[in-house]
């Protein structure tokens, strides 16, 4: 378990810096049942649960040697998605197995009754799993369609879906029918999320030296590209909504936060977090602070009533 190592400034922005969690890139987090406990997938094929509160590793799951691809926090347990193909099912160290893929698992998502796994592959398939049965319940595939996020909306009928064609999808999750394909951008669509509400998705878009690297937000039920948000000098790699549906924040190759107001259109604070690497993964909390896990570990930011971001905690 991680030890603090030091603890900085006065009590209003109190900084923590833990042992790492990881030995590499923290390649996903999410969110779990608790909010000072953190799900983390690396490069060194472990996720774990961590307390970033107490600074104790919680729970280890080991994949082997292969990385962790995609992590998702449940109710009960933990989903990952491993470069070993596999879907596992986490209570305590003994996981569950989902095999069917026949590439790296991209992405996972669990329905909110957990009765549901959805994941999503470089195999151009996303598979809809019984968590009871670990049974297969449907499998789609499209050509080209290499999957790289998944977000279920709001209730759980339909399923958001970017790719490295460039495209973001949106899916029934009843039978995995295609609802809808947005226009095609100009670059991979790395990451999505649902605003709360359900009507509006963002993706985020790769690129390089500032060509491509936006975010854009689509309408939902108009099934059109509202705006294009523009900053980020590499690609996108995470893109959250916070705790509504006009603020976003995104977080990049560039190692640079951004929080934008997306009714505004503009940037409206950023964070450039050096010797961090890439921001690989990001976790947005109602209190306005932000998780990021990066190639060489994982920073919490509190935004501070002066309009300023600090560095709180990091492992």
């Amino acid at each position: 378990s991680s030890g603090i190592n030091a603890e900085y400034g006065g009590p209003e922005r109190v900084f923590r810096k833990y042992s790492k969690v990881h030995q590499g890139a923290v390649n996903c987090i999410s969110q779990s049942s608790s909010r000072h406990i953190i799900v983390t997938g690396g490069a060194d094929g472990n996720a774990t649960t961590f307390n970033f509160n107490s600074g104790k590793v919680e729970s280890y799951m080991r994949h082997g040697d292969k990385p962790i691809t995609a992590v998702q926090g449940a109710t009960e347990g933990v989903v990952t998605g491993c470069r070993d193909t596999h879907v596992r099912l986490w209570h305590g160290s003994n996981p569950t197995l989902f095999s069917g893929h026949s590439l790296v698992v991209t992405a996972v998502v669990i329905s909110t009754d957990n009765e549901r796994i959805l994941s999503g592959s470089r195999d151009n398939c996303i598979n809809a799993w019984d968590v009871r049965t670990s049974k297969l319940l449907f499998s789609i595939s499209e050509s080209r369609n290499l999957i790289t996020a998944l977000r279920l909306l709001p209730g759980d009928q339909a399923l958001a879906q970017t790719s490295e064609d460039k495209r973001v999808r949106l899916w029934d999750t009843r039978n995995l029918q295609l609802i809808h394909v947005y226009p095609t951008k100009h670059y991979i669509q790395t990451s999505v999320d649902v605003s709360p509400d359900g009507n509006y998705i963002i993706s985020g878009s790769n690129g390089f030296s500032g060509s491509g690297c936006e975010v854009s937000l689509w309408d939902v039920r108009a099934k059109r590209l509202v705006c294009e948000l523009r900053g980020h000098t590499q690609g996108v790699n995470s893109v959250k909504f916070v705790d509504s549906s006009s603020v976003v924040v995104s977080g990049g190759q560039d190692s640079v936060v951004k929080i934008w107001n997306v009714v505004k259109q503009e940037c409206i604070m950023e964070k450039r977090l050096p010797g961090m690497g890439g921001i690989t993964d990001i976790v947005t909390y109602p209190d306005k602070s932000i998780l990021c896990a990066t190639s060489n570990g994982c920073v919490l930011l509190t935004q501070n009533d002066s309009a300023t971001i600090s560095e709180t905690v990091l492992f």
